[in-house]
């Protein structure tokens, strides 16, 4: 076997390893808290979390108009003192909505209450915890 077919022979197996070492690790999971969503608008919404200051960070998902959706959220992007803070944005409007700071704890999920006046503005929207019964 030459040097350069070698040599292609180990890059090769390098790049198949490292892909299946990715895959498993991707495949794990993390501890997550449950965000009840519940969209009362015609627009549908994209839900972000905020990890800090007014930076919309991960996607948590979207929620369309005047449905209901469960959203998970890892606890990585909770804000310092297991404090969840969410990023609302209409889809197809021009308003964004910053939720207020809400702890979360073992046995509690967050709920979001997404409310859209007719020009589309979420400004009454509201989110809160709730500790779910056992």
């Amino acid at each position: 076997m030459s040097r350069r077919t070698a040599l292609l022979f180990l890059a090769g197996s390098l790049a198949g390893s490292t892909g299946c070492v990715s895959k498993a690790l991707s495949g794990t999971s993390q501890p997550t808290v449950l965000l009840l969503a519940n969209n009362r608008g015609f627009y549908d919404v994209n839900v972000y979390a905020v990890r800090s200051g007014s930076t919309a960070g991960r996607r948590l998902g979207t929620v369309t108009g005047n449905a209901t959706a469960t959203l998970k959220v890892p606890v990585s992007e909770l804000q310092a003192g297991n404090m969840l803070v969410v990023l609302v944005r209409s889809v197809g409007g021009r308003y964004t909505w910053y939720s207020p700071a809400v702890q979360m704890g073992s046995g509690t999920v967050a709920r979001l209450d997404v409310v859209q006046t007719a020009n589309g503005s979420l400004g009454q929207s509201q989110m809160y915890s709730q500790v779910v019964p056992q």
